[in-house]
């Protein structure tokens, strides 16, 4: 029987699911995610996010992967199958140019990702910044602009969820 050490804090529930949704991600299961992500309330959904992306933190391909997955892009093991998919390559792009997921971008439904941080994002090399805008549209909101898209989203959000 393996000790846990004896003074040494226990996981939590939230700990122990990081570890379930980090193993799903490096088997790219997102059924398995739908299920974890479909039964816990909000507040402990962006709790396990959070320690989601520290875990792989380290792990460029598998956060790109899970970004992909969070944007919809991904929402069957058989998509794992296509050549490619644009949002996760933007997130690995964006990732190993140093910005953060969920910080400086956020993968949206609806296959989007939202940049957070548009300084980061403008002190990327000029050829990065071509990429991404000519490969996606790019377009600038105010913070109201961008509060307002982001609350007719989510009510289209919880309306699917409720059907």
């Amino acid at each position: 029987m393996p000790t846990r050490g004896f003074g040494q804090p226990q996981p939590t529930k939230i700990d122990k699911l990081v570890e379930q949704v980090v193993r799903y991600c490096h088997k790219r299961h997102p059924e398995a995610l739908d299920k974890i992500f479909d039964t816990l309330p909000v507040n402990l959904n962006k709790q396990l996010v959070a320690g989601t992306v520290a875990a792989l933190s380290a792990d460029t391909d598998a956060l790109a992967w899970f970004c992909g997955y969070m944007a919809s892009a991904i929402n069957r093991s058989e998509d794992n199958d296509k050549p490619y998919h644009p949002i996760t390559l933007l997130s690995k792009l964006l990732i190993k140019h140093g910005m953060l997921p969920f910080g400086d971008f956020a993968p949206y439904p609806g296959c989007r990702l939202v940049i957070l941080n548009t300084e980061k994002f403008e002190a990327l090399p000029t050829e990065v910044q071509k990429l991404v805008q000519q490969a996606y549209e790019v377009t600038e909101a105010t913070s109201e602009e961008a509060l307002r898209i982001n609350n007719a989203l989510l009510q289209e959000l919880v309306v699917m969820v409720q059907e």
